[in-house]
């Protein structure tokens, strides 16, 4: 680590002391940089504490510092590279670390503003990454794609997800003629359609990606899997209810609209099951969750979709 980088302004306070007679220690210390941390060190003057600052000014002058302070530093060691300060910087997210010398003793902090210029653009360059990343794994493709130079290997990784999407739009084709008289009766019926079916595919990727992320983060929420179930299940509630208004300017009677109400909230609600769970049984079967649920939600939930609104169409008012 370059000394330049290495700043000698800081405040070391014992364990034991006050808070009040930390800040006074505070107040005391020469500089002008800006503290955003309090150190607290044992009496051999080895780190095992700190505070930040925020929090010691709120604190009861008479509270001890070390039922204030975090006890899980992280520290750097003296002769750490520049690269390793930098990594730091990205993975704690720390506007200083405390540096160290090889019995443990503080010798210096390094703070975020002496590595601004490179700590920006690796961060830039960390952030861009992941979003290219997740952008590539929504529409299907792999991490390493802007890596593969052979047209025909590019292909051929492509090609089974395509195989998936061809087999749901075969499916969805076969549901649409085994009712094709019910069409011809209820042109309105066919209409409707593209409205009924993007809904549910919305709100189905929408959720697939929630759960996505939990497995990528390596974390498993599963409150919050159900209340993203629930809340895209009362969204489709929500816009059921707009799509069958629509449908009363087109069809007279109250049935049609009923229809659409229910086929699009049965829908929506089906969709979002499957693009909570999904991910996760893809996970446990070793395949990428990013490449296969999404084709695979949105094929399941078009077919049931269709199914659900051609039978109720049928049944209730053609």
């Amino acid at each position: 680590m370059r000394s330049d980088r290495l700043s000698r302004d800081f405040v070391a306070v014992g364990a034991e002391d006050t808070v009040a007679q930390a800040l006074e220690k505070l107040r005391a210390t020469p500089g002008t940089n800006e503290i955003f941390y309090c150190y607290a060190c044992d009496p051999a003057g080895r780190l095992v504490g700190v505070v930040p600052i925020r929090k010691l000014i709120r604190a009861a002058p008479e509270e001890h510092i070390s039922s204030l302070m975090f006890t899980r530093v992280v520290k750097l060691p003296e002769d750490a590279p520049d690269s390793l300060v930098e990594d730091f910087f990205v993975t704690y997210r720390f506007l200083a670390f405390p540096v160290v010398d090889a019995e443990g003793r503080i010798v210096g902090v390094v703070e975020v503003g002496n590595f601004v210029d490179t700590f920006s653009d690796t961060l830039f360059d960390e952030v861009e990454g992941r979003v290219r990343d997740e952008v590539f794994r929504l529409v299907g493709l792999p991490e390493d794609e802007m890596k593969e130079k052979r047209p025909l290997h590019m292909a051929l990784r492509r090609f089974p997800w395509l195989l998936v999407n061809i087999a749901g739009g075969f499916l969805a084709a076969t549901v649409s003629h085994l009712f094709e008289q019910t069409v011809e009766r209820l042109v309105v019926v066919a209409a409707f359609i593209p409205m009924v079916l993007v809904l549910s595919e919305s709100l189905g990727v929408q959720t697939t990606a929630v759960s996505a992320t939990m497995l990528a983060e390596q974390r498993v929420d599963a409150p919050q899997v159900r209340r993203e179930v629930l809340g895209t299940s009362l969204a489709g509630m929500m816009a059921a209810f707009v799509v069958a208004l629509l449908g009363r300017f087109y069809v007279h009677d109250l049935a049609f609209p009923f229809v659409l109400f229910i086929a699009i909230t049965l829908s929506t609600s089906l969709a979002a099951c499957l693009g909570a769970v999904l991910p996760f049984l893809f996970h446990r079967f070793r395949v990428d969750p990013h490449l296969a649920s999404a084709p695979l939600v949105l094929a399941i939930s078009d077919n049931i979709t269709l199914l659900t609104y051609f039978t109720l169409v049928t049944h209730l008012v053609a």
